[in-house]
């Protein structure tokens, strides 16, 4: 019985320790913002579309590159049904709706998770490159996180103000990455 209660004990602290983790790593990305240098490209990662969420993504990463921060824009986000455009072509009609110079952009349209959204931008950028990732503050750890291990190099972040969230909907949102973050350890360590 000893022995069990030792399992258990030992399992609850290293849970413990592992979601202490998950939140100081979330609220990291969500608190910092480095000073963005130059790189080669801004990755806007996808959501729905439709939302406050992907077209306020759609302008922060737009706000970077014509700071000249890049010298191209991924829009990264697959369809979600047939019947709808995928979420790059909707951030590209953001985009282009909100800018009067020619913007290089590249659509990645066959993600459909953030894991997907920044594999799939290394086969269009190839590793190495740098990048400045574009989400919501709550999303940033996991897409800086799978950018990291995808081999981009270096990686900056941003985030629209989230202004458009209830805090009901922030604090869930913030929750349900921590256990996203949980369950991409397995890609964080083998891809």
């Amino acid at each position: 019985m000893r022995k069990i209660w030792k399992i258990y004990k030992y399992t609850a602290i290293a849970a413990f320790s592992l979601l202490l983790l998950d939140l100081m790593g979330v609220m990291f990305f969500s608190l910092y913002r480095p000073s963005i240098k130059p790189v080669n490209a801004v990755v806007v990662l996808g959501a729905a579309i439709n939302t406050p969420a992907l077209y306020n993504r759609s302008l922060e990463g737009l706000k970077i590159y014509e700071q000249g921060k890049a010298k191209v824009m991924v829009l990264s986000g697959g369809r979600i049904s047939n019947k709808d455009i995928s979420e790059a072509g909707y951030m590209q009609k953001v985009i282009l709706a909100n800018t009067k110079q020619p913007v290089p952009l590249i659509l990645e349209e066959g993600s459909h998770t953030t894991y997907e959204n920044l594999a799939n931008t290394k086969q269009l950028l190839g590793s190495g490159k740098g990048i400045v990732v574009v989400s919501d503050e709550y999303h940033l750890a996991r897409g800086v996180l799978m950018a990291l291990r995808e081999g981009f190099y270096p990686v900056y972040w941003s985030s629209p103000k989230p202004a458009y969230y209830k805090q009901s909907e922030l604090a869930f949102y913030y929750i349900r990455e921590m256990a996203a973050i949980l369950a991409y350890i397995p890609k964080f360590i083998f891809g």
